[in-house]
């Protein structure tokens, strides 16, 4: 979701969502964003992996990938706010928007 802006499967039931998460393949991130950087891309498709044999055995794995990636030095704290504001859940970003109303800031 946070490459591409959408859930790797969306359905309006829960039951579908697990069965294609089970049995249908995983679009690649850059055919809905081509802009994703193909070892970026790799990292997030071995991710999704349906076999658990073909996934990182953990997350300081995950995160060594992730470092590897040509882009990783390129995201700061200011650079994911912009797009979490630009892309992020609209869901999330309404409650966010609604609490900081509330605390005034």
């Amino acid at each position: 979701y946070m490459l591409t802006g959408r859930a790797p499967f969306e359905h309006d039931r829960p039951m579908k969502v697990m069965m294609d998460h089970v049995h249908t393949p995983v679009v690649a991130p850059s055919e809905l964003r081509p802009e994703v950087p193909e070892d970026l891309e790799l990292v997030v498709l071995r991710c999704l992996a349906k076999d658990p044999q073909d996934r990182y055995p953990d997350a300081e794995a995950v995160r060594a990938a992730l470092l590897d990636c040509d882009a990783a030095g390129l995201w700061d704290r200011e650079t994911a706010k912009r797009w979490w504001e630009e892309y992020g859940c609209p869901q999330k970003r309404a409650k966010d928007k609604a609490v900081l109303a509330a605390a005034g800031a």
